[in-house]
């Protein structure tokens, strides 16, 4: 499998273009059983899902010591973050079972230290996952609907990163309308239409 031109413009190392490379492979083997990534996809494995959640791997904070990756599905962005962030705990939440059976076995395979609870975010009661520094989701729900899942832990100091399509000028007015936001816009480097919010406080109105 050759890595795209784009992805070489990223400071990757070899070691993590070989686990990179590796994973890929674990998710297109799993793929064949059950859907992880849409099969229309496959081919693009590398643009539309490894290289749209390692550009979110920059935006975390220097000093932030964990993060939490919700609704991780296949383990994009939280198992690439891991393998570009080794240092960072890391925190996995997946309700599907053989979603969240597939995250531990390819962090195994990749030699990965993560932490994966098989739940729904808002029945979760670990404190450790509940206060990570830095909180991710990709394609999960609505911006409005994600402020309001992670409010408290934005509201005590926390970080969101959220990755969003053609239609985040519409999900930011939406969430406006309820919450005082204070955000940062960064350009997707997959999509010129995409946007990734970085969600530095939050109120409720």
């Amino acid at each position: 499998m050759a890595l795209p031109n784009s992805f070489k413009d990223m400071s990757l190392n070899a070691s993590e273009i070989g686990t990179l490379t590796q994973y890929s492979k674990l998710i297109l083997d799993a793929n064949r059983g059950f859907n992880l990534i849409a099969k229309s996809t496959e081919e693009l494995i590398w643009e539309r899902h490894i290289h749209d959640s390692a550009q979110l791997a920059s935006l975390i904070p220097k000093d932030a010591k964990s993060f939490c990756d919700v609704g991780s599905g296949a383990g994009l962005p939280g198992l690439v973050i891991k393998i570009m962030n080794h240092s960072l705990d890391c925190f996995l939440v997946e309700p599907i079972k053989k979603k969240s059976d597939f995250l531990k076995f390819a962090a195994e395979k990749l030699g990965l230290e993560i932490v994966v609870a098989q739940e729904r975010y808002e029945n979760i009661k670990e404190n450790s996952i509940l206060s990570a520094d830095v909180i991710t989701a990709r394609a999960l729900m609505p911006l409005k609907d994600l402020l309001k899942l992670f409010s408290n832990s934005i509201g005590k100091g926390g970080i969101g990163i959220f990755p969003k399509g053609k239609s985040w000028e519409k999900e930011l007015n939406d969430a406006k309308d309820l919450w005082d936001i204070k955000y940062r816009l960064v350009a997707s480097e997959t999509n010129k239409e995409s946007k990734i919010f970085i969600i530095e406080g939050l109120e409720e109105k």
